[in-house]
């Protein structure tokens, strides 16, 4: 994951520029992530997805796990793709993206 050299302003933040031109896994900066979610597609349209229990899940990923959605599906059906439909911006905890 890509880290920001300096705080993206408000004015960045509300141009669709900054957000079409992140990296599919998102940027960090100062304990805030910024990154683009997708959908997995068949022939173009978002495929609704549901819980073992039959309830209705939202088909909005985090590029790595729409990747593997795609690929698991993709064995079962023809067509399947993924395609940017949101962004997200979120606080993370300092702990969880240090290294040894």
């Amino acid at each position: 994951m890509m880290t920001l050299d300096t705080k993206p302003t408000r004015q960045q933040l509300e141009s669709p520029e900054f957000w079409d031109n992140l990296p599919p896994d998102g940027v960090l900066y100062d304990g805030q992530e910024y990154g683009p979610l997708y959908s997995v597609l068949r022939d173009g349209k978002p495929i609704e997805l549901k819980t073992d229990n039959g309830g209705k899940l939202f088909n909005s990923f985090h590029h790595a796990i729409a990747v593997e959605q795609a690929q698991q599906l993709a064995g079962k059906y023809e067509n399947i793709t993924i395609k940017v439909t949101g962004f997200y911006h979120c606080l993370i905890r300092a702990d969880e993206h240090q290294t040894a």
